[in-house]
C-alpha cells in the first residue's frame, strides 16, 4: 500500500550515487516517498521497478500472478530519471522478527 501524509516529504536520490559539486552533474532524481512513522517494532521494505511503462506494468502483473503482491499495492507510474522510463514502488510493513 502506498502511504501518504498531510505534509509529504520527498527524498532525493542522485542518479550516479555521488554528491558532486560541479555544475555539469545530473539533476537529482526526486521520488515522492511519502513517509508515515513506523509503529514500535515495525520495519519497512520498499521495492522499486524501473523500466519502460510497458515492462513495469508487465512485471507488476507477473508478480501478481505469482502471488507476490496485489496489482493495487504498487504506486502509480512515476517519471524516471531517464527519458521513456518510469518507476513504481511497493511498500510493505511488518513486525520485526
Amino acid at each position: 500500500m502506498f502511504e501518504m501524509l498531510d505534509r509529504p516529504t520527498a527524498r532525493t536520490f542522485l542518479i550516479d550515487g555521488r554528491d558532486m559539486d560541479d555544475a555539469d552533474r545530473p539533476l537529482p532524481w526526486l521520488l515522492p516517498l511519502y513517509y508515515t512513522p513506523l509503529a514500535p517494532g515495525q520495519e519497512q521494505q520498499r521495492i522499486l521497478i524501473i523500466s519502460s511503462p510497458t515492462w513495469v506494468r508487465e512485471t507488476i502483473h507477473d508478480l501478481h500472478a505469482r502471488r507476490f503482491a496485489n496489482v493495487n499495492d504498487w504506486s502509480s507510474l512515476l517519471p524516471g530519471a531517464n527519458p521513456d522510463e518510469v518507476v513504481s514502488i511497493l511498500t510493505r510493513r511488518r513486525q520485526r522478527r
